[in-house]
């Protein structure tokens, strides 16, 4: 009889399936792509959006609040197409997730810039439902959310570094040995460079 706990079931997946699904038969039911109501359209998803960015500013000002100085010492792969070619990364808790927060700006802005795109330039309307919702889910799922807004601990699966996805080579963060020994080093080639 094994004694290893299984990982917890991710539903993501399922969710985001099942709420397309949902969203494109809310569409096609009330008829959604009438031209009266793409105003409509237009302002929610820009709401939802500003929304969004609203959120993460207040994440990030939160975290500037908290400064948390915690010593965070991992490693990643420096490119993604040489997943062996890996470095340490030495930050705190803060700039961490200072940094995540900037990432998370940017793929608001870019989800903004490429759906204005495709609406306004090529009439796609039925993403902006779909985005005006997904856009709301895709940040009440963060780490960033769960730790900052719901008052979740950092531990387990929210512990940190945080996978970016299935393809991701972050190693584990480093233990307060493993820490000390690389200050350590750190020391001695400091040392050495300054003989």
């Amino acid at each position: 009889m094994s004694t290893e706990a299984t990982p917890p079931v991710s539903y993501a997946p399922f969710i985001n399936i099942g709420l397309t699904l949902g969203i494109v038969q809310l569409a096609n039911r009330f008829e959604l792509e009438r031209p009266e109501f793409v105003p409509y359209l237009r302002m929610a998803y820009f709401t939802t959006q500003l929304l969004a960015l609203s959120v993460t500013y207040f994440i990030r000002t939160k975290i500037t609040e908290k400064n948390d100085k915690t010593v965070l010492v991992f490693t990643e792969a420096k490119s993604f197409l040489e997943p062996k070619n890996v470095e340490t990364v030495t930050t705190t808790v803060k700039d961490y997730d200072l940094k995540k927060t900037n990432e998370a700006f940017q793929q608001t802005g870019m989800a903004i810039l490429m759906m204005s795109v495709m609406h306004f330039q090529f009439g796609y309307i039925r993403p902006l439902l779909l985005q005006a919702v997904m856009g709301l889910r895709a940040v009440a799922t963060t780490q960033l959310f769960e730790i900052y807004i719901m008052g979740k601990p950092a531990v387990g699966p929210l512990a940190r570094p945080w996978k970016k996805g299935m393809f991701d080579q972050t190693g584990p963060a480093a233990t307060p040995k493993e820490v000390k020994n690389l200050e350590k080093k750190e020391q001695k080639k400091k040392l050495v460079k300054g003989e």
